[in-house]
């Protein structure tokens, strides 16, 4: 490695370290710096990692163990963002960064792409000890006020992959429960900061793909999420946002456009499911409409409701049926069509639990759903016309037609 001004033969000075002729370890950190960056630019993960460039990485993260006191937080950013890039895990130089991190010097950017090298890199979660995660999280609560939209929306999703690294690897990353617990409610700041900048300046506030980075996160993860996002919306706006998403859509012509159009349709699944929760506590308030509104976009797309949402939300057509003189046929084609399925899938379950006071619980919600599809066609038989009747009745015996399909597949051979 080339290190400028490391030669006592002139007093020339160098521009960003200040150093002259006398040697620094100032001069090391910014080469070092400027190498890695380098290097994952022009070079690709595990593929063009050769023997002369796996030495080169080696013996940098050896300088860095040797320099790392003097590391400023923007270029141990950058060092590990590099390395993460490059797919290369040099324990040794993780653990002195880290170590010797200045929290006291870190600005919100450097913050951000630390966590983002992190996030990108799980590997080199073993290596690291609790004692930086809570300076961490101390440090960002302590700054979260000046984080701007692209540091929030970075945080947020890079404070999500290391979770999901922690989920899925928990025998090797080194991270203990107050640790996670520190890491989560550090997400929730993140995402109540995301919030008052959207109250504050609307969406505008954030770059296209910053708002990507914080919705990805945020579908990423069940940390209270609904109430922080879809509570902000308000119930007509929660339930015009149903209205507005397309059916799920999964024709492709490759195996990778497949697979995105697969991620897209969870990602929506999910986001409805927040939506469900979100209005499970004003159900009640819902006019007979709303409700078929609700339960429509439930049928469009395809999306399965948690028992609780069941259960008052037939409560809640009940009480709209009770009180109507006449429910209009396609308000209750979309109240019936909801509840058949979600009778249909609370029965495979009820078959499927394993202990009885699970059955139990799931048969409440099973009888729910029955008792509410037996109203809704009494009240057809005797408030609608011959051809309105007809109608309704074709949505039962479809219904009928997949369960005995369905019985059929699963009948033993």
């Amino acid at each position: 490695m080339r290190i400028p001004n490391a030669s006592p033969c002139g007093i020339l000075s160098n521009f960003e370290t200040r150093c002259t002729e006398f040697f620094h370890p100032n001069v090391l950190a910014y080469v070092l710096r400027n190498r890695a960056a380098q290097l994952s630019r022009n070079v690709r993960a595990r593929e063009d990692l050769n023997d002369h460039v796996s030495a080169e990485l080696w013996r940098m993260g050896a300088a860095v163990v040797s320099s790392s006191c003097h590391l400023e937080p923007q270029t141990a950013a950058t060092l590990l963002l590099s390395f993460a890039k490059l797919g290369v895990t040099l324990p040794d130089a993780v653990r002195e960064i880290t170590a010797t991190y200045k929290f006291n010097n870190a600005t919100p950017k450097a913050i951000s792409l630390t966590l983002n090298a992190f996030s990108r890199h799980p590997n080199a979660l073993e290596h690291i000890s609790n004692r930086f995660w809570f300076h961490m999280t101390e440090s960002i609560e302590n700054t979260a006020y000046l984080f701007n939209p692209q540091d929030v929306a970075t945080c947020a999703l890079s404070l999500t992959g290391i979770l999901a690294s922690y989920r899925n690897n928990r025998e090797n990353i080194t991270i203990d429960r107050d640790t996670v617990k520190r890491l989560r409610s550090t997400y929730r700041t993140m995402l109540k900061h995301a919030d008052r900048i959207l109250n504050n300046s609307g969406p505008e506030g954030f770059r296209t793909r910053d708002l990507y980075c914080l919705l990805l996160s945020v579908y990423s993860s069940n940390v209270d999420a609904h109430k922080l996002i879809i509570a902000a919306l308000g119930i007509d706006d929660t339930i015009l946002l149903l209205d507005m998403m397309p059916p799920p859509d999964f024709v492709a012509a490759t195996l990778e456009e497949r697979r995105i159009k697969r991620d897209v349709v969870r990602a929506e699944k999910a986001f409805v499911e927040w939506c469900f929760q979100y209005l499970n506590e004003y159900l009640d308030c819902l006019k007979e409409r709303e409700l078929a509104r609700v339960a429509a976009a439930c049928n469009r797309l395809r999306c399965w409701s948690q028992d609780s949402f069941a259960i008052n939300f037939a409560d809640a057509w009940t009480n709209t049926l009770r009180s109507t003189d006449k429910m209009a046929p396609n308000i209750l084609n979309h109240g019936i069509c909801y509840f058949m399925r979600r009778y249909e899938t609370s029965v495979s379950r009820e078959l499927s639990a394993v202990s009885p006071e699970e059955q139990q619980r799931i048969a409440k919600v099973s009888d729910a759903c029955a008792r509410i599809g037996e109203m809704l066609h009494e009240h057809a038989k005797s408030h609608y016309t011959p051809e309105e009747l007809r109608k309704v009745e074709e949505l039962i015996h479809i219904a009928d037609q997949c369960r005995v399909k369905r019985a059929y597949k699963t009948a033993p051979r």
